[in-house]
């Protein structure tokens, strides 16, 4: 009896999913070269009108109704048409707070940039990598936030 070496397929969406992850990963690297360590708040507002590292532009803000409980923000893009740009609205409490916003909006950038095709693994992976964080540490610190937020 002869046996199918054939290998198996791989499915279409696992192969996509791990080229987002891939250069996300990349492209986080890439941007954390061009603007130094570490990425604050300053610049990851620079971020928003740099095509080379958020695809489209992006403008904030922050808002007390329309974010789900358990979420931090919602990210959306402000018409039909991609190249008019993405709005991040953040959790009212957010306002202000400089020292945490850098994660979390950069957490946000990943639907600016891949769309429905992110996930939260890619999220996790492109913040941690630009803020030079293990993603273990990075995750920790997105729910500890988030958490505080709904309490």
């Amino acid at each position: 009896m002869e046996q199918n070496s054939k290998k198996p397929k791989k499915r279409a969406g696992k192969v996509i999913h791990s080229a987002v992850t891939l250069h996300a990963v990349e492209k986080a690297k890439e941007i954390r070269a061009r603007y130094g360590s570490p990425i604050d708040y300053q610049a990851v507002l620079r971020m928003f009108d740099d095509r080379k590292a958020t695809r489209y532009p992006v403008q904030l803000q922050f808002v007390d109704q329309g974010i789900e409980p358990g979420l931090f923000a919602r990210t959306a893009p402000i018409s039909e048409d991609p190249d008019a740009g993405y709005l991040i609205s953040m959790h009212a409490k957010l306002a202000g707070r400089e020292d945490i916003l850098p994660g979390l909006i950069l957490y946000q950038l990943v639907l600016v940039n891949y769309g429905d095709l992110a996930t939260a693994n890619d999220a996790e992976l492109f913040g941690a990598t630009l803020l030079d964080m293990e993603r273990d540490d990075y995750y920790a610190q997105i729910v500890e936030i988030t958490d505080a937020l709904w309490e």
